[in-house]
């Protein structure tokens, strides 16, 4: 039998720029889930976005351009998609979101396997959604639906989301879950 049990729920009251969940991956958990939900920021600006990066058993954020992802980018207001994504970024997902005067939001849910293990990569795979603005300041639906892996194989502990453009998270919570097999 498996169980998905909650290691941290952290919510932001007073903006900042970035955010660090450190020390939520542990070897008691191969499979983990980070949820996020209900960010805004705090300055109105087109494509508004949040950088979400690994942090190291060190407790440095892994910033260098080791991260592959590819992300299918739905906008709910055309037909119109597009990829995201490379094969050397130095993020390992985009969160877009808007302040809550322009009812923007972001929201996202991620799996991550074997960030511990020193002889595995570090895979996930995400969904995000929430409302942006996008060429005008009317809000605008999206849908991201990705996949993506950390090219080396260190021991994660942790994960940041840095808001682009010195702007501040303002709202959201973010949780990490473990999926264990009892």
């Amino acid at each position: 039998m498996s169980a998905l049990r909650l290691i941290n729920e952290t919510s932001i009251s007073t903006p900042v720029n970035k955010i660090e969940i450190t020390d939520v991956f542990t070897t008691d958990y191969d499979i983990y889930c980070v949820e996020v939900v209900g960010t805004t920021c705090s300055s109105q600006r087109e494509n508004n976005s949040m950088d979400m990066r690994l942090i190291n058993s060190s407790g440095s954020e892994v910033s260098s351009s080791i991260y592959s992802n590819e992300a299918r980018f739905f906008r709910g207001f055309s037909d119109a998609s597009f990829d995201l994504g490379s094969a050397t970024r130095d993020d390992f997902i985009i969160i877009y979101h808007d302040t809550s005067a322009q009812d923007g939001v972001g929201n996202m849910k991620m799996w991550l396997w074997s960030p511990t293990d020193t002889s595995s990569y570090t895979f996930h795979n995400a969904e995000a959604s929430g409302r942006m603005s996008y060429q005008t300041t009317t809000k605008r639906p999206y849908f991201i639906k990705g996949i993506g892996v950390l090219k080396e194989t260190s021991m994660i502990t942790g994960y940041s989301f840095t808001n682009r453009d010195s702007f501040n998270i303002a709202t959201g919570t973010f949780r990490t879950y473990g999926l264990r097999r009892d």
